[in-house]
């Protein structure tokens, strides 16, 4: 048989009808030759009927094999995007931390516009995740996301909250590494 000509689901399907097969024409072989007819007729209701117990079977058990690769895909995408965004918005904390003393009002206005761009993108791409752990991420990234466009805006250069910000966001970072790891897992 060629490579892929019958896959690994149906040939034990396949066996099974021809080892049948094989034994009712043995059988048939010592009947009366006026009564082949009847026995190829047996043969293929045999043969038809395995075929039509265990083809939708299969087919049902690969159909739930596809629809569970696809939620693990979907899963782990969410989980991979959140790890992203949590990712990008420490990146964008470290840069304003660094430059915070030097950032000009044109700067923060900039950094702001940046924050919105960002919580609209975090907003777009979990609006239809139902992972209660991702919710519940979502909502803490955009609370410090808010929070850091609140210090941008008083135009202050306090340390102190931009330090609690990143402790908050390393915090999110780790559930966000553990929400991925998890959704590989299912």
């Amino acid at each position: 048989m060629p490579k892929g000509f019958i896959s690994k689901d149906y040939a034990s399907v396949v066996f099974a009808a021809a080892v049948v097969a094989g034994l009712l024409l043995v059988v048939g072989l010592f009947a009366r030759p006026s009564d082949w007819a009847g026995w190829i007729q047996a043969i293929g209701l045999i043969v038809g009927l395995i075929m039509a117990i265990a083809i939708p079977a299969i087919q049902r058990r690969q159909e739930l094999a596809f629809q569970q690769k696809q939620v693990r895909d979907r899963e782990t995408g969410y989980a991979r995007r959140m790890q992203y965004l949590c990712g990008e918005l420490n990146e964008l904390l470290a840069k304003i931390t660094v430059n915070l003393v030097h950032l000009r009002a044109a700067d923060r206005h900039r950094l702001q516009r940046g924050l919105d761009d960002y919580l609209h993108r975090l907003f777009e791409s979990h609006k239809l995740d139902q992972n209660d752990d991702r919710v519940v991420i979502a909502h803490e990234l955009r609370l410090v996301a808010n929070d850091l466009i609140e210090e941008l805006e008083s135009g202050r250069s306090d340390r102190v909250v931009l330090n609690a910000l990143e402790k908050r966001l390393q915090k999110l970072a780790h559930r966000c590494q553990i929400n991925a790891t998890m959704a590989e897992r299912v």
